[in-house]
Parts: C-alpha cells; sequence; structure tokens
C-alpha cells in the first residue's frame, strides 16, 4: 500500500531530481570556468556511485521481474547504446571530445571560433539525452514499492549524474548560439522528462502489477550503460590519481549509502 504516501514521496524525489539538471544548467550560463574545472571529476564519482548502486541494490531487486529479468536489463543497456548510436552520432562530429570521451557528456565547442556547433548536432544531442532523463525519472518510480532503500539509493544515483547532463546539455546549446535563458529552458525540459518517466513509470504501475520489477530491470540496465559506457569512459583519458579517488569515492558513497539505508530500516 505504497501509492498514498508513496506517491507523495515520489512527487519530492521526482521533482528533486529534475531540479540537478536545473542546477546543472545554471553552472553552464552563470560558473562555467568553474563548473568545468570539477566536471570530470564529478563525472568519475557519479560514474562510480551509479555503477555501484546499480550492481549491488537496483540488479538483485530488479531481478524479482522472474525469468525475463535479465533480458530486461540487456534490453535497457542496448535501448541506451542505440538511442546514442543514432543521436550522438549526429552530433558526435561538431563536438570536442578527448579520446574515450563521450560526445554528448562534458562536450565542448572546438576551439576554432569559426567552427560552431549546428543546431542539427544540438537538436540529436537534446534528444539523446531527454531519453536518458525520461527513464531516470522511470527508474525513481520503479523504484520505490521495492522499498525506501531502494528508492532512495536510485534517487542519489539518479541525481547525481543530472548535474552534468544539465550542464552539459546547456553548454551544446550555448555552443550553438543559444541565449542563455533559451539554454537553460532545454535543462529545464530535461528536468521535466525527468518528472513525465515518473508519471509514466507510477501510472504503469497503477495498471499493471508487477511492472515495476520490469521496468526497474529496464533502468538497470540503462544506469549500467550510462555509468560504465558514458560517464567513466569520459574521464579516461585524464592523467593523475584525482579521476580514480573521485570514481573510487563515487562506488564506495554508494555501497555506504546502501548499507546505511538498510540499517536504517528504510526496506521493507
Amino acid at each position: 500500500m505504497w501509492m498514498n504516501a508513496g506517491l507523495v514521496l515520489l512527487i519530492v524525489l521526482g521533482g528533486a531530481a529534475a531540479s540537478c539538471n536545473l542546477l546543472g544548467g545554471w553552472l553552464a550560463v552563470l560558473r562555467p570556468r568553474v563548473a568545468d574545472r570539477h566536471l570530470v571529476r564529478g563525472l568519475a564519482f557519479s560514474g562510480g556511485f551509479l555503477l555501484a548502486a546499480a550492481l549491488l541494490l537496483i540488479l538483485p531487486e530488479s531481478l524479482k521481474a522472474g525469468p525475463s529479468a535479465p533480458a530486461l536489463v540487456a534490453a535497457g543497456y542496448f535501448l541506451v547504446y542505440l538511442a546514442e548510436h543514432v543521436f550522438a552520432g549526429h552530433a558526435h562530429h561538431v563536438l570536442q571530445a578527448p579520446h574515450g570521451a563521450h560526445p554528448l557528456v562534458g562536450a565542448h565547442l572546438c576551439e576554432e571560433e569559426d567552427t560552431p556547433i549546428r543546431r542539427s548536432a544540438a537538436t540529436a544531442a537534446s534528444a539523446g539525452l531527454l531519453l536518458h532523463s525520461f527513464f531516470d525519472g522511470a527508474a525513481v518510480a520503479a523504484a520505490l514499492p521495492a522499498g525506501r532503500a531502494v528508492a532512495g539509493l536510485t534517487f542519489l544515483a539518479v541525481a547525481l549524474h543530472k548535474i552534468p547532463e544539465g550542464f552539459s546539455l546547456t553548454s551544446i546549446a550555448l555552443a550553438a548560439g543559444r541565449a542563455p535563458r533559451a539554454a537553460w529552458r532545454l535543462a529545464a525540459a530535461l528536468g521535466g522528462a525527468s518528472v513525465l518517466g515518473t508519471a509514466v513509470a507510477a501510472l504503469a504501475g497503477r495498471i499493471s502489477a508487477g511492472s515495476e520489477a520490469a521496468l526497474l530491470a529496464v533502468a538497470c540496465g540503462m544506469f549500467i550503460h550510462i555509468a560504465a559506457t558514458d560517464l567513466l569512459p569520459t574521464t579516461s583519458h585524464v592523467k593523475g590519481l584525482g579521476v580514480l579517488w573521485a570514481t573510487a569515492a563515487g562506488a564506495g558513497a554508494a555501497a555506504l549509502a546502501a548499507l546505511l539505508l538498510r540499517a536504517a530500516g528504510a526496506a521493507p
């Protein structure tokens, strides 16, 4: 009977996760140099946290979807892969990304002033990140029936990578020639997509009992892709121990959060 109190909690979590996109967009508009200086370590931390959360807590819970769970996890992984193959492929040739970096995450405008990002590439990047954001919100909703421990860790994993997500999309929009206010509105659209995903997943749970576990399995596969294929490889070109420690800290924070949430009796 999570629907009543859970619905309130779901609205709070969905709105809070969406606000992280707005924060990332605000940083891109008003504090780009400060944010960019810490972006790589932030991506490393959020990637480590997201991957550990997916493997340690979200994956075991998603297996409750039954024998189809592994296929659903794989479907989530390849859904992101296919979407990025379409959207990121259009954006890649005009976005400057170091070797091994993902073109939609932490992207920069090419240094030559006469090589701006085309609007079509910015639109492709927006579409790819909007899809990510939709399933982020769906994951939060799907995790709530599994208990507040799973929901809390899922929310933290989503929120942490939504800040660089909003920063990246807003930076791309600014480089494509959009006004700061219009670019920031794209970050707001990311938040809106997340809220929409939350609403759709909650509605699916009302219509079909047990669908939350299936949605969580799909989201788990997406999280593994976002962490292991997008976020962490984006930081691999950076030399030094800072990124390594940030990744380890993110993974350790996820493990500690899972233990604390369980110990606090948040799980059913």
